[in-house]
């Protein structure tokens, strides 16, 4: 189910990164584990923030003219009558305003300057942004750089940069710094503050940008966090940057959080030098504060878990909390919810969704509650495999992250012991697949980071267990799932793929749907293809709002246009020969086989639109049957 509401507020705003939040990814994400993992550390559990892998994808939420948006999903459009698991995802997405417009900024860079940035070129990698960063600056804006190492000092103190030769000093102060001595992060912190407050005014973007690739005793610790909320209370964020494998993720991640920023990991120059470019307003603007948002749950909903953001729990009520929205960005919840057995048939709202928070005037404004509803159908086990696109990226994301959660905890609780370097291959090989299956419903995109990450994973337990070559052959070629439901029959399958597939579909208005059906990789297409073909033709002529392309105008068009089945899973494809025979919508879907069992995925794109309006797969155990018709 998809819902995407976009409301008119007196605030043009945008959504947050936050300590975990959108595209201004947190520090405990895949961009630190695929640097990490690259080095050959296997991560440890406490250094993976699930929230921020969830923040890490940008899920393109539909931008509202003004004000915000809001779009809900849940992972299946129907859900078993007998109870199940659903995933409830709230996007929040804002208007953009052009980057000249924003408020003036008063900006204090806080770098660190310790001996280990030598290492990397780290402290090559800050020079060059920077360059980036002069370009970007406007004329009302006032900077300050602040150094420390075992001290901090001023290097460049707070100025207007409204003359090319300010600018151009602000370049030989940051070529001027070297690397030396060790690490005093407080000494840093207090300094930038001060900095801060020398130009501070309450119209004014006030932040620190705090970077470092070390840590500091925790007496300091406890002094920045304390000092993060005190600056926070009157108007100054601060916003930190993570470098390096040592740095201390939990403090970067706190002091931000305490401040009202955003935390991020850098792991190459690029990234460097897009965040103090394009991505600079996304890092340092907020756009709204003490953003306050509630997931209220029906008495049959049961939460099982939540992820996003700090939140409290009372009774059916989930209450999220984030400082501070910044601009440009999106922010993403996630539940995982249990629905109840004896499930009423039919529509059924699950909870609804709220959210209210404070412009920079200080104005409060609220938005919802809105429902968030699934279709109750009557199906005994429950419907697997998720519908919704957005869900699909989000749920795997989840599984992902917890999964690396395990792998950690079971690794360091004993690295010597080979039983449990042998169950994380297991589970490194088991996410690998899910992931590469989520990719490939995903128009092979998405996951690289994450598959690469396992990859790497399966490499050095393999070497560590010291697998044989077929063995290691084996692993790097099976992409196999398990069904979530084994004992389903293949009937019961194909009616809950087609009953999810077609859910929204009964709603439409009336159109013209051309289905280029079902197919396999491989030659003579199986049985299984046409007994697909078959069910899909009967199931869409049944809906009395779509007519269906006949089959010999489609054949005609794909052989003018030298097309195969195969290439109309590229999306493009798909819409191109869907405008060609003047369809609203094309149907098309493929049969995977894999050792123990048979992926069946089917979506129908908007030709009009170019989205994907309704998806939906089953994995199918290889019985006998099953087996038969392959």
């Amino acid at each position: 189910m998809r819902r995407s509401i976009a409301i008119a507020l007196s605030l043009v705003i945008s959504s947050a990164a936050a300590w975990a939040g959108g595209a201004a990814e947190s520090s405990g994400s895949s961009s630190r584990g695929k640097y990490l993992a690259a080095q050959g550390i296997i991560i440890p559990a406490d250094q993976v923030i699930v929230d921020s892998y969830i923040a890490s994808i940008d899920y393109h939420y539909p931008k509202p003219a003004h004000g915000i948006g809001v779009s809900i999903h849940t992972g299946h459009r129907q859900v078993s009558f007998t109870g199940q698991d659903e995933i409830i995802h709230i996007g929040i997405q804002g208007s953009e305003t052009p980057f000249e417009e924003l408020a003036p900024m008063n900006l204090v860079f806080v770098i660190d300057h310790s001996g280990s940035m030598s290492s990397s070129n780290k402290l090559d990698w800050v020079k060059r942004s920077f360059e980036t960063f002069i370009k970007s600056v406007r004329d009302k804006d006032y900077v300050s750089l602040v150094i420390f190492d075992d001290t901090a000092r001023v290097v460049f103190p707070s100025t207007r940069m409204d003359t090319p030769d300010k600018r151009t000093r602000f370049k030989w102060a940051v070529n001027s710094i070297v690397p030396a001595g060790g690490t005093n992060l407080l000494s840093g912190l207090r300094l930038g503050y001060e900095q801060a407050m020398t130009n501070y005014r309450s119209d004014y973007t006030n932040r620190v940008l705090f970077l470092t690739d070390g840590n500091d005793n925790q007496d300091h610790v406890r002094q920045m966090l304390e000092m993060a909320g005190s600056y926070r209370e009157m108007g100054v964020n601060v916003s930190t940057i993570g470098v390096g494998t040592s740095f201390d993720l939990k403090l970067m991640n706190d002091l931000a959080m305490r401040g009202g920023g955003s935390s991020r990991f850098i792991s190459d120059m690029k990234e460097m030098e897009e965040m103090f470019g394009s991505d600079l307003d996304r890092m340092l603007v907020p756009a709204a504060r003490d953003v306050k948002m509630t997931l209220a749950l029906e008495p049959a909903v049961r939460l099982v878990g939540t992820w996003g953001y700090q939140n409290t729990q009372h009774g059916s009520n989930v209450n999220y909390a984030l400082p501070t929205l910044h601009h440009r960005d999106y922010e993403t919840i996630l539940a995982r919810v249990h629905l109840g057995g004896t499930l009423r048939r039919g529509p059924m709202v699950i909870g609804r969704f709220s959210l209210v928070y404070r412009d920079l005037e200080g104005g409060e404004h609220s938005l919802g509650p809105y429902p968030i509803t699934v279709e109750v159908v009557a199906s005994e086990t429950p419907v697997s495999g998720y519908s919704d696109a957005t869900v699909l990226q989000s749920g795997s994301m989840l599984d992902f992250a917890q999964t690396l959660v395990d792998i950690g905890r079971l690794y360091y609780a004993n690295t010597m012991d080979m039983q449990n370097r042998r169950k994380c291959l297991d589970l490194s090989v088991s996410m690998r697949n899910q992931l590469k299956n989520a990719q490939l419903r995903l128009d092979n995109t998405g996951f690289e980071d994450e598959i690469g990450i396992l990859d790497r994973y399966i490499q050095m337990l393999g070497t560590d267990l010291a697998l044989t070559g077929e063995e290691s052959s084996k692993i790097s070629t099976d992409y196999g799932i398990a069904s979530p439901a084994p004992q389903r029959s293949l009937d019961e399958n194909l009616t809950n793929l087609f009953q999810e597939i077609l859910l929204e579909m009964k709603s439409k208005v009336r159109g013209t749907i051309a289905i280029s059906g079902f197919m396999a990789k491989k030659e003579p297409q199986p049985q299984l293809v046409s007994l697909l073909n078959e069910k899909g033709l009967v199931e869409m002529s049944g809906i009395e709002n779509l007519r269906v392309v006949e089959r010999e105008k489609l054949d005609t068009v794909m052989k003018e246009q030298k097309l195969s089945l195969s290439d109309l899973m590229d999306t493009t494809n798909a819409i191109s020969v869907g405008k060609l025979v003047s369809a609203q919508f094309i149907l098309t879907g493929s049969v995977i086989e894999m050792p123990s069992s048979v992926a069946i995925f089917a979506r129908i794109v908007n030709v009009e639109t170019s989205e994907v309006e309704s998806a939906a797969q089953v994995i199918v155990p290889k019985s006998s049957e099953v087996s038969a018709l392959l």
